[in-house]
């Protein structure tokens, strides 16, 4: 029985080039290299030349004397497929938040930072296949790390098809979405309180300068956030800005005065 996503997945298959040439060019060593890399990600691959394909970078590919594909289009690939999850988790578990808001935090969520972590987390990047020239620096390379990631996905998309793509991923999603949510630095209560104004009222709050006390190099602002209501809260940092963020935290978080 075909799998859901099967044909479509069949059709996507058949757009690799060069598929034959890595399944001759793979030899015992890194036959077991990758029967590792499978335990580690706790997947199976059907077809093990892709998952290869994913941990080759283009430097390796080009001095190698076989016809063989780099990771570059699995990343492309994989970079839509964790764009897709990462929008469905945030629109399904943030439901008061909007488009503006969700947008943000997919951007955090995806962000190279969060591939890094996952990267160095599982320890793939001893299963990279890298070209001489970039052994030394490549293998430290945040950049190849992200790509490296993006390109794994990619190849778990097509091998094993949505669902099992989901399984593999959502994990480390959900756990740097947690981290993400309890961050007021991620959380943009300005953009947050300014929402829930034009959804309620139909009109955007005002931000009132209150004070600014304090030596130049050590002041404390004061500012007011008044909605179209009349309701109003006070908050403080040590920029306008901050005052600002800190008084749309605490209205939407401690209610009016």
């Amino acid at each position: 029985m075909e799998r859901p996503g099967g044909t479509f997945l069949n059709l996507l298959r058949r757009r690799i080039p060069n598929a034959s040439d890595r399944r001759d060019y793979l030899n015992p060593d890194r036959l077991q290299q990758l029967s590792k890399l499978q335990k580690i990600i706790k997947t199976q691959f059907l077809d093990v030349s892709l998952l290869d394909q994913a941990f080759t970078h283009r430097s390796f590919a080009n001095e190698t004397n076989f016809k063989i594909e780099d990771n570059e289009r699995l990343e492309f690939l994989g970079d839509s497929v964790l764009g897709f999850f990462a929008a469905s988790i945030l629109y399904n578990q943030f439901k008061d938040i909007q488009e503006g808001s969700l947008a943000k935090l997919k951007s955090k969520l995806v962000s190279g930072p969060v591939l890094t972590q996952i990267c160095k987390k599982l320890g793939l990047m001893e299963f990279i296949r890298l070209g001489k020239g970039e052994k030394d620096s490549g293998i430290n390379n945040e950049r190849v790390m992200e790509n490296l990631v993006e390109a794994l996905i990619g190849a778990v998309f097509l091998d094993q098809g949505l669902e099992a793509c989901k399984s593999f991923i959502f994990p480390y999603l959900k756990k740097n979405i947690d981290e993400i949510h309890e961050m007021d630095s991620v959380r943009d209560y300005k953009s947050l309180l300014q929402e829930h104004s034009q959804r309620i009222f139909k009109k955007t709050p005002k931000y009132t300068l209150v004070s600014d006390d304090g030596l130049d190099h050590d002041k404390i602002f004061i500012v007011r956030v008044e909605m179209p209501d009349g309701s109003s809260v006070n908050g403080t940092g040590k920029n306008k800005r901050s005052a600002e963020h800190d008084a749309a935290k605490k209205y939407l978080t401690k209610g009016k005065n």
